[in-house]
């Protein structure tokens, strides 16, 4: 059994001060490091921050009909189809939440198509061409051409992940980041 105190003076720390061994099992252990863990975290001044982030992806493609262009949701994509990809970004929570990092990897048999990759609102974005492993703004990847052997700018089909960082999200808020990609 695990006894805590709020501290009156910061009511969202909290303070472990005792701990009452019977027979603990595995489960009770588990939970001991937990809140031994959470203690030395709040001795130290980190406080909990009451932020609930989630994210939701969708897929579109661009379908004409009666030469009216519009997004419907992607089920059967062909090749040289667009597919437009839109992740959600809410913050559930009631406080403010901190760069939040939010990663696409390009689908496999899929470009990226060059300059698609948006957010709604402040956030950088930057890419990667081997697989996430390093992120880079476009004018830093380069990579070497395998016909001429020398070293060049990667192109944007050559992209494999997208990363965008979102310095602030109010709680209750949302936000979305997306990109476009050309099945192959």
């Amino acid at each position: 059994m695990w006894l805590y105190s709020r501290d009156l003076d910061n009511p969202s720390h909290h303070r472990v001060i005792a701990l009452v061994e019977d027979k603990i099992d595995k489960k009770e252990k588990t939970m001991r490091n937990l809140f031994m863990t959470l203690g030395l975290l709040l001795s130290l001044g980190v406080s909990a921050v009451h932020a609930e982030v989630t994210i939701t992806s969708k897929s579109y493609q661009k379908v004409i009909k009666k030469k009216k262009a519009k997004w419907v949701k992607a089920t059967k994509v062909v090749p040289g189809n667009v597919v437009l990809y839109i992740n959600t970004v809410a913050n559930k929570g009631s406080e403010n939440a901190k760069n939040l990092t939010v990663v696409n990897a390009v689908p496999e048999h899929m470009s990226y198509i060059k300059n698609s990759a948006k957010c709604k609102g402040k956030c950088d974005i930057t890419f990667s061409i081997d697989g996430g492993k390093h992120f880079a703004k476009p004018s830093k990847l380069i990579v070497k051409d395998k016909k001429t052997k020398k070293r060049r700018r990667a192109r944007a089909s050559e992209y494999t992940t997208i990363k965008w960082v979102i310095p602030s999200l109010k709680g209750g808020k949302k936000t979305t980041v997306q990109y476009k990609a050309r099945l192959q």
